[in-house]
């Protein structure tokens, strides 16, 4: 379970937003976002980070990957996702990494609120490498 700050990746973060409730690594057309324990992410947490990638891209997202670290436990509320529809934020894609069965199984739950393409992954290298070719899909 690494964290994007220990890995080789970190040098490739244009901006880092640090909050209460977690870290978010924005990358050219992905966003990595690392949770800390025991919270529970909803709307209300999500809304800061979609406005700062909503500036910092100039985009709608429909144009950006958006991978959920979860190197810590905690929480979601995947009925929070509706939220997203009604702001007209949209996502290319939404990747889940877990290091654990429960937190697999909880990503096949929260996939069913998720209207773009959506993957589950149990390295962060793959899940990185997915988001890049996503990207690349998009501006070729």
């Amino acid at each position: 379970m690494n964290s994007i700050r220990e890995s080789v990746f970190y040098p490739e973060v244009l901006k880092e937003i640090n909050m209460h409730y977690g870290n978010f690594y924005f990358f050219d057309g992905f966003i990595v976002s690392e949770v800390f324990k025991n919270v529970v992410f909803g709307w209300e947490e999500a809304k800061p980070i979609i406005n700062a990638a909503t500036s910092f891209y100039n985009t709608d997202g429909s144009k950006l990957v958006y991978i959920s670290n979860r190197i810590n436990k905690y929480s979601v509320k995947p009925v929070d996702w509706f939220h997203f529809a009604n702001y007209s934020f949209k996502l290319m894609g939404y990747g889940v990494v877990n290091y654990t069965d429960p937190g697999l199984i909880n990503s096949k739950l929260e996939s069913l609120f998720v209207k773009s393409k959506f993957k589950s992954f149990t390295s962060l290298m793959d899940a990185l490498q997915w988001a890049a070719a996503l990207k690349n899909s998009v501006n070729s």
